[in-house]
């Protein structure tokens, strides 16, 4: 027999299957977490439909625009000339007829002057001339010569202060200084006469009192308007003001013509309420008014209501469980769907774009 040792077969050591556990371990936190995160209630915020009261006016449609002043003017002057005098600001206030700027007039005034003095003399030298003419000393024709003679300077003397009025810029309305386009010292002219250096303009004036909305309508919704209907004008500059209203106004124009591009009418809306801050170009939304609701209505944003089917559904509160509840919409208009087959004080839960309910899921309400 061989002197070699004698192998004995490997002893295979069992080891404790420690990495399973932990993978099991995982696995069952894991379905633990879905089972629990699928139990947990979804936070969500809770509203009310808004309520319209019998008497209040349907509202037909919104469209958005600018104020804009119905009498606002460039004032610029008749003439060329350097404007000598200047009595307004951005801002001043004026009334009609008042003086608002001069220009240089020193040689016009010396020439009216003259004239003034010659129109004198020639009315002087027809006194005489009529008192010689009765004694027989001058004859009719010389007369007639010194009568036409002070005709004409009298023609003279009144184009020379038209002239010199022109050199005058009055307000053709009372309104409110908007813009100063010129300084004292600048050449000023009407038009484009006046060379490249001139300024064609003086200010602009606005009458605030005739403050309007301007707005474009689409062709489709013009169809419901009316002049003279009610409506509601949001300013956006007094949005911000703690329990801002809307202002009332009325609807005083359809332009008679349409945009092709935008298929759009333009509409002008006057203010019935005034606010002492509203000044031109200000952004404004305008919602024309219809008849008055005969009933309460309930109306609801057009995101809350959903589609399952074809059928319009809303999602709301019933012992803390979102219910996808069956409504029936009965008419549409600016702000949502006029809608039935609900109570005005329906708890209606608002979904967020990511958010997925499924009928009897828990719903906590939160905080406002």
């Amino acid at each position: 027999m061989s002197d070699l040792p004698v192998r004995k077969p490997a002893v295979i050591r069992k080891r404790f299957p420690l990495g399973w556990l932990v993978l099991g371990l995982l696995g069952l936190a894991v379905a633990v977490f879905v089972v629990i995160r699928k139990n947990a209630p979804v936070l969500l915020s809770v509203t009310t439909p808004t309520v319209f009261r019998a008497g209040e006016r349907n509202p037909l449609v919104s469209a958005s625009g600018y104020l804009v002043a119905r009498h606002r003017a460039t004032l610029s002057a008749k003439v060329p000339g350097r404007l000598d005098w200047l009595g307004v600001e951005e801002g001043s206030r004026v009334q009609k007829g008042q003086i608002i700027a001069r220009l240089e007039s020193p040689d016009l005034v010396a020439t009216r002057d003259q004239t003034a003095v010659n129109l004198e003399q020639a009315e002087a030298d027809l006194v005489r001339g009529e008192a010689l003419c009765k004694e027989g000393i001058l004859d009719r024709s010389s007369l007639e010569h010194l009568r036409t003679n002070k005709a004409s300077l009298a023609a003279q003397l009144r184009y020379m202060d038209a002239t010199l009025e022109n050199m005058v810029l009055r307000a053709p309305f009372t309104g409110t200084v908007t813009q100063k386009l010129s300084e004292v010292g600048e050449t000023v002219s009407p038009g484009t006469a006046g060379g490249a250096n001139a300024i064609n303009a003086v200010a602009v004036l606005a009458d605030f009192d005739s403050l309007e909305v301007e707005v474009e309508v689409s062709e489709n919704g013009i169809t419901k308007l009316r002049k003279g209907m009610p409506v509601e004008i949001r300013v956006d500059a007094l949005e911000a003001e703690a329990g801002a209203k809307p202002l009332r106004g009325e609807l005083r124009e359809i332009y008679p013509t349409s945009n092709r591009q935008k298929a759009v009418v333009l509409v002008r809306v006057a203010f019935k309420e005034k606010n002492p801050y509203l000044v031109p170009d200000m952004g404004a939304k305008v919602t024309f008014l219809g008849e008055p609701y005969p009933k309460d209505v309930l109306i609801l944003g057009r995101e809350q209501v959903v589609r399952r089917k074809g059928q319009p559904f809303v999602w709301v509160l019933e012992q803390g469980l979102a219910v996808l509840k069956p409504i029936t919409i009965v008419a549409e208009n600016p702000i949502g769907y006029e809608v039935t087959g609900l109570e005005p004080g329906t708890s209606l839960l608002v979904l967020l774009s990511d958010t997925k309910l499924e009928p009897g899921t828990k719903v906590r309400v939160k905080d406002r």
